[in-house]
């Protein structure tokens, strides 16, 4: 009888215990507190999570605002897209973007500590790096990007790249080097061809377009809007460009140089 008594103090007061820590199981509460338990448990633990068949989130690095993460911005506003929550793709050209790829892929190591894939496609030259964390996702939504459809929801620069004027310059970088880039525009005079480079970027989200260009007058540039177009003619003012905001896109540092012979 002592025996069985000291059994059952035993099981109640382990009872007890497992509540304290991880809750009353019949309730909302304690399911949820047992759940969180749980988490940071495999969170210790992934290897035991695996074999579990527990999925848990990829940790990542969560940076503070930095001419990086305006730039990095920018490039999500021109080529990237979150079409859910827990994944985000930046959209690439295999034959023309292959060394401005290697670039973007250092940022997202750098900024976030994330692991990526390329997804080629096999019927063009369009490729995408993917990445698979809903942690990012959800810092991006929370720093100013928007999910979906671009277009639609007709998305538009964060106001914090407004708080500084470097952060500005960043994000139009990312924004010219994936959405934008120089042209050689052709036209004849007299007989005569000649050709010019301009700087042009194009958008369907007029709020964008809008941002863009008042970022380009904050830097004091004479750019002009026309329907989904946002272009800089003049041959000095694209020289100042390459100068004070510069690219990082091989393709655009090469038109510049091999035009102007630097």
């Amino acid at each position: 009888m002592h025996r069985n008594f000291v059994q059952i103090e035993k099981l109640r007061l382990g009872g007890l215990r497992r509540i304290e820590l991880y809750g009353n199981p019949g309730t909302p509460q304690g399911r949820r507190k047992g759940g969180k338990v749980t988490t940071e448990f495999f969170h210790r633990n992934p290897c035991l999570a695996r074999k579990a068949g527990f999925v848990i989130r990829k940790e990542i690095n969560y940076p503070r605002h930095s001419n990086e993460l305006a730039e990095f911005i920018g490039i999500m506003l021109g080529d990237g897209g979150m079409p859910g929550n827990h994944q985000l793709t930046i959209t690439f050209n295999k034959k023309e973007d292959e060394e401005y790829v290697k670039y973007i892929c250092s940022i997202l190591k750098k900024l976030f500590s994330v692991n990526y894939f390329i997804r080629k496609r096999k019927d063009s030259n369009g490729a995408d790096i993917v990445v698979s964390s809903s942690n990012l996702v959800e810092f991006l939504l929370k720093e100013g990007l928007i999910a979906g459809n671009k277009i639609r929801n007709q998305i538009d620069v964060p106001t914090w790249i407004y708080k500084r004027i470097e952060y500005q310059k960043s994000c139009l970088r990312g924004l010219i080097d994936t959405d934008g880039g120089l042209y050689l525009h052709r036209y004849y005079s007299n007989g005569k061809k000649y050709g010019y480079l301009k700087l042009c970027f194009t958008s369907y989200s007029k709020p964008l377009l809008r941002s863009v260009l008042n970022i380009l007058k904050n830097l004091n540039f004479k750019a002009y809007l026309n329907g989904k177009h946002i272009s800089i003619y003049s041959t000095s003012e694209v020289k100042r460009y390459f100068k004070e905001v510069s690219f990082r896109n091989p393709k655009n540092i090469k038109k510049f140089e091999e035009h102007f012979g630097y």
